[in-house]
């Protein structure tokens, strides 16, 4: 049995640093929307991987949100390695570097970047996303409601800051506790203010980011939701007390849905482009099967990229796993081609209309589909076949497709791929998905 412990660990460390590898390159992106102005808020997700709500309420702001007024800055990777890992931080955590990081630190070039948006001349006002355990009371009721907790709270480290935009620290806090608590979804969630008074002497919060910040002239909080609360309700008060910071900082947007707990939860599991090679192959992020056979990829580096900054694609064995932050979405297992060009022009007629397209589209049909013949090119339609070895003039109804090969779970979405011949070898040129509705 000893011999059996030692080859366990032997193996748990080559697989932690297998995934210290994969995160090397695994960066946090800054997101600014809006237009330029020395009133700029900084939001930051993901700081603790094993905290969505945080990194998922932010990725939302990046993305979904249209500032209309105002200027708004956001990391919301900020722990990007820890946030695939669902690690607190999986080089130690990151939340106490920022009195001190040694050069050696793992995390040290993430922490010196942040802090150089901290103290941009900029950025006046700066909310930083958890989530926290229990909830915060204010005295000792129960096991998850007593001093000790920190979810659903508004934090600050001082009361007020002296010659900062916003100085009243406490008041901006309560002004967004207010709005909070009048769009509860249960009266137990009610948010308090929890004030660390960080300068005399909390040893752990003198390390962390917001009191850097304080530190630096900047009006900084944080707001914790509840780890006792699923992801879609923690993401649903970040994006209030989010919404109320802009407020705060004059900032204006629209979003497209409302503010509830099911619309927060489409926003979060909406559909999430993936490219990878520049169009060549791409992939809607939503509802996939948990594994693709033959993916056709070129040997060399994975280049890809997408519309969510939660999204990354990492080496797993002899193929490419691809995470929604936390969350692993599939496996690609590749099949290797060369590449030709991608098709830029692809006609095909969807259920009796003549359309075109280009290499990466999703095209959403309801009975049939037929690819229109491209000189020198080869159709190959994945779950579809003939004899023929090429399948464009074809009109395919998906009842003769074969859902095995579907990319998603319900089997409506079917690969497309092109290959030009070149010299007797097929080069890959591209690919479209059809959605059966």
């Amino acid at each position: 049995m000893g011999d059996r412990v030692k080859i366990l660990k032997i193996l748990a460390v080559l697989a932690l640093f297998c995934a210290f590898l994969q995160g090397k390159n695994l960066e946090y992106v800054l997101i600014k929307k809006g237009v330029p102005s020395d009133n700029t808020m900084l939001l930051i997700g993901g700081i603790q991987g094993d905290e969505p709500g945080g990194f998922l309420a932010a990725s939302i702001v990046a993305t979904d949100y249209n500032i209309t007024k105002g200027s708004l800055w956001v990391v919301p990777n900020l722990n990007f390695p820890s946030i695939i890992q669902r690690s607190r931080g999986t080089k130690g955590d990151m939340n106490r570097k920022f009195a001190h990081i040694d050069r050696g630190d793992p995390d040290y070039d993430a922490v010196m970047r942040i802090k150089d948006v901290i103290t941009d001349k900029n950025v006046s006002i700066i909310l930083n996303l958890h989530d926290g355990s229990g909830y915060y009371r204010d005295t000792f009721v129960n096991k998850d409601e007593n001093p000790d907790k920190w979810g659903n709270t508004c934090i600050i480290d001082q009361s007020s800051l002296k010659g900062a935009r916003y100085e009243n620290l406490e008041g901006v806090a309560a002004r967004v506790r207010d709005v909070i608590n009048a769009h509860l979804l249960d009266a137990k969630h009610a948010y308090h203010i929890k004030n660390t008074h960080t300068a005399l002497g909390d040893k752990e919060m003198l390390k962390s980011l917001t009191y850097y910040a304080v530190t630096q002239g900047k009006s900084a909080f944080a707001n914790e939701a509840s780890k006792n609360l699923n992801a879609e309700q923690r993401t649903y008060y970040h994006l209030l007390a989010i919404e109320e910071y802009m407020h705060v900082a004059g900032i204006e947007f629209t979003r497209p849905f409302a503010l509830n707990v099911k619309e927060v939860k489409k926003a979060i599991e909406k559909e999430i482009r993936l490219s990878l090679f520049d169009d060549a192959f791409v992939l809607n992020i939503h509802n996939l099967k948990g594994s693709l056979n033959f993916v056709p990829l070129k040997k060399g580096e994975l280049k890809y990229s997408s519309s969510n900054p939660l999204i990354a694609v990492l080496k797993d064995g002899n193929g490419y796993k691809v995470q929604y932050g936390n969350r692993f979405v599939t496996k690609l297992n590749p099949q290797y081609f060369e590449y030709a060009p991608v098709l830029k022009d692809i006609a095909l007629v969807a259920d009796g209309k003549q359309i075109s397209a280009k290499s990466g589209d999703k095209i959403s049909l309801k009975n049939s589909f037929k690819i229109l013949k491209i000189p020198g090119v080869r159709v190959n339609i994945i779950g579809y076949s003939d004899k023929s070895g090429d399948e464009a003039g074809e009109e395919i109804a998906k009842k003769q497709m074969s859902g095995s090969y579907a990319v998603d779970k319900d089997n409506r979405v079917y690969r497309v791929e092109f290959y030009r011949n070149d010299g007797g070898a097929d080069k890959f040129a591209g690919m479209i998905l059809v959605e059966f509705k």
